[in-house]
């Protein structure tokens, strides 16, 4: 026991060398978020509430004050994905998703919440880690991950936090732009992320690409060529059940805007959603109260899409069983 104390206070980012950045959003609406994801080929789990997911600059506070648990499997008993947890940076009032709590609201993933300098994340030169603390130069940096648009002037904080992770041994390099993961000189649009492109960690820019496909709480979908005309794909069977979230696939290539309806076999209209404004990514519709309101049984199911762009219409037609 007194040998583990010493690793842990001496090498923290060994003792969770398996935590690992894995997807960055910092340019959403609301709060920017970051996603953690526990690999390991053992099972593996660990209480991650006491770590600082941060850029470091100004104040920032730990994940939470209960025991927030990831895994590096996926439980069958919870309804989402055990191997990931979503960091929202800039949230100081929604309560924790917790051990204790589970999904409260119900999307299929474990958010927590943290007050954390209220401006974060940069959409500029920026850095995002996994730290013991949120002072970046005394050996607590599990996970690091600079980015830059790369318009020829570093931010000197920036910059600085950069130097302590190469001193680390958490960023490969040196400090400058050509060094961080490019986002482009604009910086990303609201539906794109920086995401891991493997398991496999180098602490370098390669490690990750830009993709427009959001996925908080999910597998991330690396940057599909598609063509032109292609804006939305369908799963032409649906399975409705408790993780009707995660099996519902609406598959967003373009942003557009859609509309959902399911019909019974009579003809009955059952559900009709709102017009929704869909991002790239796996869209998600909240079927679980309405399961409740019908029958085991076959149902038929509409999606609507109109391209935001281009103006292009598209109708797809399914069947839905629950």
């Amino acid at each position: 026991m007194r040998w583990i104390l010493v690793v842990y206070l001496l090498f923290p980012s060994v003792v969770y060398s398996q935590l690992l950045i894995n997807e960055i959003a910092c340019n959403v609406s609301g709060s920017d978020w970051v996603e953690l994801f526990l690999y390991s080929a053992q099972p593996l789990s660990m209480d991650i509430s006491s770590l600082y997911v941060t850029m470091y600059y100004g104040a920032n506070e730990p994940l939470s004050q209960n025991p927030v648990t990831i895994y590096s499997y996926d439980r069958p008993e919870t309804p989402w994905d055990d191997r990931f947890v979503v960091v929202h940076l800039t949230d100081p009032l929604t309560p924790d998703e917790c051990d204790a709590t589970g999904d409260t609201n119900g999307n299929g993933v474990l958010d927590v919440y943290c007050n954390n300098y209220v401006n974060s994340l940069w959409n500029t030169d920026c850095v995002v880690a996994i730290d013991t603390d949120d002072e970046p130069s005394n050996g607590g940096i599990i996970d690091f991950v600079a980015y830059s648009n790369r318009d020829g002037t570093l931010n000197q904080s920036i910059g600085q936090y950069v130097a302590y992770a190469i001193q680390q041994g958490q960023w490969m390099g040196t400090a400058s732009e050509e060094c961080m993961v490019d986002i482009g000189k604009s910086g990303l649009a609201e539906y794109q992320s920086i995401i891991r492109k493997t398991i496999s960690d180098s602490n370098s820019p390669d490690d990750f690409v830009i993709t427009p496909y959001l996925t908080p709480g999910r597998p991330n979908i690396l940057p599909v060529n598609h063509a032109n005309n292609t804006f939305i794909t369908v799963s032409r069977k649906i399975v409705l059940t408790k993780k009707a979230i995660e099996q519902f696939q609406i598959f967003v290539l373009q942003p557009c805007t859609l509309r959902v309806r399911l019909f019974s076999t009579q003809g009955f209209k059952i559900y009709e959603s709102p017009l929704l404004s869909a991002m790239p990514g796996i869209y998600s519709i909240d079927w679980v109260r309405y399961l409740q309101k019908i029958r085991c049984g076959l149902y038929l199911g509409t999606v609507e899409a109109q391209d935001s762009k281009n103006r292009q219409r598209e109708e797809f037609y399914c069947m839905v069983v629950e």
